[in-house]
């Protein structure tokens, strides 16, 4: 005998952690996301909610039995097929992984570990809001997320090693250099983020360019954003050899094989973005 639902499980939430990420099912009068980890039954069932709406209906059944074999036609291209968002996705799930193994590590107890321990977990949650930028196409948005990822890890760097007093006079924008003297390619990197995180006097002269041209003003662009995405891939080596060095929350072994992972997924990445200039 089937049990009977309870108000827990029948009942109307506007929030969930699934949407970090997500994948989009669209029809002609809407666009649902769902967890990009649904399976297609599922994915069946919310494009024929979608559609029985559309059509004025009021069963879903009826759509299902009707129109299912659309579905079941082009039921592969309700998963995300883009190779750049893919890649990008699964090195969030590996930046995921090595902040909670982060999160397991027990530390000094000295601010420096403490908090350099803390500000290295909570970069799970600027990772995700760097892909989630990119997705929607945003440029300077993503850049300037991408520079604050970097200033955390600089900062958690040098950090690590302060005295309690001097962790309070510790300014994120002053520790790339100690992050450099070990990843010397972070002064070059940060240098670039900087001039796209930042409105430069000398940009004014591109507006008024674009306006006597009558050009609209630029909101999205999914060429630049997912030049920005190349960061975040590239960022994600760099998270994993800093909580490493700093904490060791991994063996030899299997850091090295993270350390791959992530090396090819930002080939992957940049594969899929000259595949995509070529279209």
């Amino acid at each position: 005998m089937n049990r009977q639902p309870s108000e827990s499980d029948v009942g109307v939430f506007v929030s969930s952690h699934d949407l970090d990420d997500y994948d989009i099912l669209s029809s002609m009068t809407l666009s649902v996301a769902v967890p990009y980890r649904t399976t297609e039954s599922f994915r069946k069932v919310i494009w024929a909610a979608m559609t029985t709406y559309g059509l004025g209906n009021s069963s879903v059944d009826h759509v299902l039995r009707r129109y299912g074999h659309l579905w079941d036609s082009r039921s592969d291209k309700s998963f995300q097929r883009d190779s750049r968002i893919v890649a990008l996705r699964t090195v969030c799930d590996t930046v995921d992984k090595i902040s909670h193994a982060l999160e397991e590590q027990q530390v000094e107890r000295r601010l420096g570990p403490i908090c350099a321990k803390a500000a290295l977990c909570r970069l799970e949650a600027s990772f995700k809001a760097a892909f989630g930028l990119v997705r929607r196409g945003y440029i300077f948005e993503t850049d300037a997320v991408a520079r604050l990822i970097l200033e955390q890890l600089a900062w958690a760097f040098a950090a690590h090693a302060q005295s309690d007093e001097a962790i309070f006079r510790l300014p994120a924008t002053k520790c790339i250099s100690t992050l450099k003297s070990a990843f010397p390619d972070v002064g070059v990197l940060y240098g670039t983020l900087s001039e796209w995180a930042h409105i430069d006097p000398s940009i004014a002269r591109n507006y008024v360019d674009f306006h006597v041209a009558g050009v609209d003003v630029v909101r999205r662009g999914a060429f630049n954003s997912f030049e920005s995405g190349a960061t975040i891939a590239l960022l994600a080596p760099l998270y994993l050899d800093v909580a490493q060095r700093l904490f060791a929350p991994f063996s030899l072994e299997r850091c090295t094989e993270l350390r791959k992972l992530l090396s090819e997924l930002h080939v992957q990445y940049a594969s899929g973005a000259e595949s995509a200039d070529d279209q």
